[in-house]
């Protein structure tokens, strides 16, 4: 059924599959509240001190969803397909990877902790990093692995229909973070969202571009670290919610730094590479007896 929603219905399947993804992770995690609760208080112990650990669990509950949508809608092959290779591929997204660089060095090195702040245990770090793991591992296979795959599909490798997938998977990617919208401010929220939305757009054009969704996720998972490197290494520092509260309208720049690079990697000279990279099969050629789209042109 899975299979024949996303063939014949992309866009239904695209909408289902963020509710899927937003639903089970806030019922999976709900329950998995409760469960620890009915374990004792050694269990619930760990995550009352570590808030990341719960944020660990709702993203692996994010991750089994893509798993299943792409298990049975035989794409698992996104997870395994090299395209240009790992380091060809980060060649690729170097933009945004040299801007995480300076954003990591800023906020370490020149804002850093606030003052009097106490380093955590490093078990507490590590699991800080583990979980900005999950949450690029979640949110890439479901945004660029489930949804900007079968819109690509969907549109094909040609100029309109590489953007077409672009923009449109990259607009789900923001409204899916409308769901901030419980924890945090509502301004700060909206802003996230056409922020996430551009940024959606960067990380499908790299996608599209090297064919490896973890070259991706690497660079997801190093977005948020650099964005919340100190509430990882110090105690008291604002959380994932606290930190989309104060976003304010001057950080709407972002969108501009992340659009100009999508317009240059999806450049009409390098398109030819999506088709290649993109695992999608080439258009059967004309039958005999009828032109080629070459000669109809000519």
């Amino acid at each position: 059924m899975l299979k024949r929603l996303r063939e014949y219905h992309p866009y239904l399947y695209c909408l289902l599959t963020v509710a899927l993804f937003v639903v089970v992770m806030m019922v999976g995690l709900n329950l998995f509240a409760v469960l620890l609760a009915l374990l004792g208080p050694a269990f619930l112990r760990p995550f009352l001190i570590e808030e990341y650990l719960l944020q660990a669990v709702n993203d692996l509950f994010g991750f089994l969803v893509a798993l299943v949508l792409l298990w049975r809608t035989r794409r698992l092959g996104v997870l395994t397909r090299r395209g240009t290779g790992f380091w060809d591929g980060l060649l690729v997204g170097m933009f945004p990877f040299v801007l995480l660089c300076l954003s990591l060095s800023l906020n370490v090195g020149v804002l850093g902790p606030p003052e009097g702040a106490v380093p955590k245990a490093p078990w507490r770090v590590v699991v800080f990093l583990i979980t900005m793991f999950l949450i690029g591992l979640a949110e890439e296979a479901v945004f660029r692995g489930v949804i900007a795959q079968t819109l690509l599909e969907h549109f094909g490798p040609d100029r309109a229909g590489v953007w077409k997938a672009v923009v449109l998977s990259g607009f789900l990617f923001g409204a899916g973070h409308a769901v901030n919208l419980l924890e945090s401010a509502t301004l700060g929220v909206l802003i996230q969202c056409c922020i996430t939305m551009a940024l959606g757009m960067l990380y499908a054009a790299i996608y599209f571009r090297t064919g490896n969704l973890w070259v991706v996720i690497f660079l997801h998972a190093f977005q948020d670290t650099a964005a919340l490197i100190n509430s990882g290494l110090y105690e008291g520092t604002a959380g994932i919610s606290e930190v989309v509260s104060t976003y304010d309208p001057s950080m709407l720049v972002s969108v501009l730094l992340y659009l100009v690079p999508t317009v240059i990697l999806l450049r009409k000279s390098r398109l030819p590479e999506v088709g290649i990279f993109s695992g999608i099969e080439p258009a059967p050629p004309a039958a005999a007896g009828q032109p080629g789209p070459d000669q109809a042109q000519n």
